[in-house]
């Protein structure tokens, strides 16, 4: 695989270059699987973790968020850590087994096939289109709970919420995130199909 510098990623990154997301999951998607191995999740919860993390670092980017200073790995490390902090704060407060609340989940199981996924402009497409046509208080809440790292206790005073209910509402959020995320790729598998 051709070595990249982490400017060179940048750059790629910003113009929806395939091949500069299979750089990054090749080169960091071990780690973030291992970090979520390590701290008492599943392969699952890895694989999501690994989509979750390389579409807001893809987001920090294009917006300008993220400002390359040579620390591109600590910055993708630091995000996959504080989603998966989040993630084991929430299921701690909520019950067991609601796997409805889970974070959303798009890629199919094998590791290759996650790979396709997040490497296609389709699939972030997709989720920035979702995005669009949620209510503007889950986007909101969405933005500022995944892309901005904000807390949900933060958010709670912001919007002024209860507290219980934003917990509620953000699983609600995600919910509806991830369905009309699969529609529209449904639509677009037929395009998705021919990208790699």
């Amino acid at each position: 695989m051709t070595q990249y510098t982490s400017f060179e990623i940048i750059e790629k990154l910003k113009e929806k270059d395939p091949e500069a997301f299979r750089y990054i999951y090749h080169i960091y998607g071990k780690m973030i699987v291992g970090h979520v191995l390590k701290n008492s999740g599943t392969q699952e919860d890895a694989k999501e973790l690994v989509q979750i993390t390389l579409t807001e670092l893809w987001v920090a980017i294009s917006s300008g968020r993220y400002k390359e200073e040579g620390k591109l790995g600590h910055y993708i490390y630091q995000l996959a850590a504080n989603n998966w902090r989040y993630e084991l704060r929430n299921r701690r407060n909520r019950p067991t087994n609601a796997l409805d609340d889970m974070p959303f989940q798009i890629a199919d199981d094998s590791e290759e096939s996650i790979e396709r996924q997040v490497t296609k402009d389709t699939y972030l497409n997709a989720i920035h289109q979702a995005m669009q046509q949620l209510d503007p208080t889950c986007a909101q809440i969405i933005k500022l709970y995944h892309l901005e790292e904000e807390g949900l206790q933060e958010i709670a005073k912001k919007m002024n919420y209860d507290y219980n209910n934003l917990r509620k509402r953000i699983f609600d959020c995600r919910k509806k995130l991830k369905k009309l995320t699969e529609e529209i790729l449904s639509k677009a598998s037929h395009i998705a199909s021919h990208i790699l």
